[in-house]
């Protein structure tokens, strides 16, 4: 009869303390109910330059088969060469990719020099501040 007590107090006490663990434990928040792929999510648009990079994609947007990218970087003599780097491994996935340079900070209102690419016309440079 002892061993039986003994063993109802384990119980007791067992079911007491996951009773108050689960009360006491952090409320978590309810996941989505149908998780978006990450393909299908928006990358994290916003980013600050690297210190010490030639060039940072500092955001990027895509929509109906269109890419845009922020780029900052101090070298924009040779936003062509970067321009051809990104954009070469996105072609395929991408009909027009649309290429801001800045430089880091934005201290400019206008992007000082754009590069487009389209399946149609290429690589196209438009430097801003020479118009």
């Amino acid at each position: 009869m002892g061993r039986l007590r003994l063993v109802a107090a384990w119980v007791l006490l067992v079911s007491v303390a996951a009773g108050g663990w689960l009360v006491l434990r952090p409320a978590r928040e309810p996941g989505p109910a149908d998780p978006v792929p990450a393909a299908h999510r928006l990358p994290a648009v916003r980013r600050e330059a690297g210190r010490w990079d030639r060039w940072t994609i500092t955001e990027q947007f895509a929509a109906q088969h269109v890419m845009v990218l922020q780029i900052e970087t101090t070298h924009l003599d040779e936003a062509a060469v970067i321009a051809r780097t990104v954009a070469t491994p996105l072609q395929d996935r991408y009909s027009e990719i649309m290429m801001y340079f800045h430089r880091p900070g934005r201290p400019d209102t206008l992007p000082p020099r754009r590069v487009q690419w389209s399946r149609a016309t290429g690589f196209v440079e438009t430097d801003f501040e020479q118009r």
